[in-house]
């Protein structure tokens, strides 16, 4: 059984939507467009500068690729083609002046940007204060699309920035939206702004009608308490904000919730402000870009995310969700530079530290992360999230002396009622790793207590039992358990094969652990148990076969202790058979009958 550490799930790569080609895999961005005109030289063609965009957003180097696409349009003006692809990169490199400019020659020969240019028009034109050609652009925006969420969810904010109060709260339409589940959450959140509408308009009345009828206790309250936590604020109801505050800290232990539970405790209260039409509309396409995301539709999210920092470059969370974008569309690069611009005093600062600190391990760079890990707990040294990620980086360095200590240390300043099931599980691990099972075993049913459905849990405890030997039967069930919620683990395969192992029951063992070598061969744990099947099988060149392999696996100090006992072992068998073939000979020959 492998143990390894629990982490927030990560994205699956998304098909291109906007600009040219498909993605393939790279690595960090790389200065491609200078590299390029250095070794070209002299004059660079416009199609030299559009291979060289092409190949960078193969790269998922959207910054390169803006810039050369951007160079290529400008030294081919009448080529049609080249314009708008250098409109569309450009938008999606956040270079709105510059894709302004292009937008007014650009003649689309496709939806998106048939959509994006109308749409672009009414983001510049809301910045500039220009209510009547934000105006027609939104309705341009619709005519093309008119189900668009960043359209529909900007209009009625453009028809208040107009003065048409009456039509921005108008619901007539919302019908027209559709009857999906995807419509009905984009008529919720119209509604949501309906809400807005009325309190920047003074009607309380009607603001709060809309906020009751959307907010309800539970996972709704992720979307629509916010909004009506700070109404009620501003309506001087603090208990009553409070309370729903606190239900969305039980749904999101999000960081604006928590920041406001801790503001409205404090000794120095202030009620949050009324964000204006402006504010209002940057939230809007954050939304708008976080529905794309969650769809898998990273590059629309990236536009429209864009579009809404064009607007408010302020809030921290647009910047944590860039980051994500640019990580999905990979470029760790950029995800990096935009989680890094995150200050430090932001609501939204640790989050921003965790995911750089995933950036740079799934990048190999542990060291960076953990040197990143200490400053952050330097600053904050109770934040779970932070001693959970170093934790996990010790453990990597097969420190689980110190990563326990690290926990301890902030169980003994704060207790553990806080701890998650992923939490309990990392101490779990951390246990096993110093061979305190007895320990382990206690915080594995924690974990178990807080989500007994976990296969991760059901396996660790299983194997646990099945290595020990107490009660395997009773493990393997558990095992099983875990295989039914994930049958292509290697991990629990390799669990369930150690089970008969134990009980003797070899060839149904090989069966299991062969598969699992399969699903994860370079497990130092599951080649060394295949090599423990081969022996018992008599299999002994395939045995120490084995056994040399887990050398070469990255094996911690017990495993590679415990291949080496094994190998000296088996080499020790294979000396005296030698020896006794040799004795044997020689009294052959020298035995008289046999002459």
């Amino acid at each position: 059984m492998k143990l390894s550490s629990v982490r927030l799930p990560s994205c699956a790569v998304l098909t291109a939507a906007l600009v040219l080609g498909s993605f393939a895999s790279a690595a960090d961005a790389r200065p491609i467009f200078a590299d390029a005109r250095r070794q070209l030289g002299g004059e660079v063609s416009p199609y030299a500068h559009f291979l060289v965009a092409r190949y960078a957003m193969a790269q998922g180097d959207i910054g390169t690729a803006a810039v050369a696409m951007n160079a290529a349009a400008t030294g081919d003006p009448d080529n049609i083609e080249l314009r708008e692809n250098a409109f569309l990169v450009g938008i999606l490199n956040g270079h709105i002046d510059q894709a302004t400019l292009l937008s007014a020659k650009v003649v689309p020969t496709s939806d998106t940007s048939r959509f994006m240019v109308p749409m672009l028009g009414a983001v510049t034109a809301v910045k500039a204060g220009k209510a009547p050609a934000a105006q027609k652009s939104i309705d341009a925006a619709l005519a093309v699309n008119s189900g668009g969420r960043a359209a529909v969810l900007l209009k009625p904010y453009i028809q208040a920035l107009n003065g048409n109060w009456k039509g921005a709260v108008d619901a007539s339409g919302d019908t027209a939206l559709g009857d999906g589940d995807r419509d009905k959450l984009l008529i919720m959140l119209v509604q949501a702004e309906r809400a807005r509408i009325h309190e920047l308009r003074g009607r309380t009345k009607d603001a709060e009608a809309v906020y009751t009828s959307l907010y309800q206790p539970g996972a709704a309250a992720f979307l629509f308490g916010p909004d009506y936590a700070g109404f009620l604020e501003r309506r001087g109801r603090k208990a009553e904000a409070r309370a729903v505050w606190a239900e969305v800290v039980a749904q999101s232990n999000d960081a604006t919730a928590l920041a406001a539970l801790q503001r409205i405790d404090g000794p120095n209260y202030v009620k949050p402000a009324l964000p204006d039409l402006k504010q209002s509309m940057a939230q809007a396409l954050f939304l708008a870009a976080t529905i794309s995301f969650s769809e898998r539709d990273s590059e629309m999210a990236l536009a429209t995310l864009r579009l809404s920092l064009h607007l408010d470059p302020a809030p921290e969370r647009s910047r944590i969700l860039l980051g994500q974008i640019h990580l999905e569309l990979r470029d760790p690069g950029a995800a990096e530079a935009a989680w890094a611009s995150v200050p430090v005093n932001s609501v939204y600062a640790n989050e921003a530290i965790l995911r750089r600190i995933w950036n740079l391990r799934a990048r190999d760079q542990s060291e960076a992360a953990l040197t990143l890990a200490d400053q952050a707990l330097a600053r904050d040294p109770n934040h779970l999230g932070l001693v959970m990620e170093k934790a996990s980086l010790l453990n990597e360095r097969h420190d689980d002396a110190g990563a326990l200590a690290l926990i301890d240390a902030r169980i003994a300043r704060v207790g553990s009622d806080d701890f998650t099931w992923q939490t309990w599980f990392l101490q779990a691990m951390l246990y096993d790793g110093v061979d305190r099972w007895d320990k382990a075993e206690e915080a594995i049913n924690k974990a178990r207590t807080l989500n007994g459905t976990r296969p991760e849990i059901l396996n660790f405890l299983g194997y646990g039992w099945i290595n020990r030997g107490g009660n395997i039967q009773e493990g393997m069930e558990l095992v099983r358990q875990a295989l039914a919620l994930n049958p292509k683990s290697g991990a629990m395969l390799d669990s369930l094969g150690w089970g008969y192992y134990k009980l003797g029951q070899y060839d149904q063992a090989l069966v299991y652990i062969e598969q699992a070598v399969q699903l994860a061969p370079s497990d130092a744990e599951i080649n060394e148990h295949l090599g423990d099947v081969y022996l018992a099988l008599g299999r002994d060149v395939e045995a120490t076969y084995e056994w040399q392999r887990v050398l070469t696996l990255g094996a911690n100090d017990k495993q590679t202790a415990s291949v080496k006992k094994k190998l000296d072992a088996q080499a020790a068998v294979v000396a005296a058979a030698d020896k006794s073939v040799k004795v044997t000979a020689l009294n052959e020959t020298a035995t008289p009958s046999q002459q």
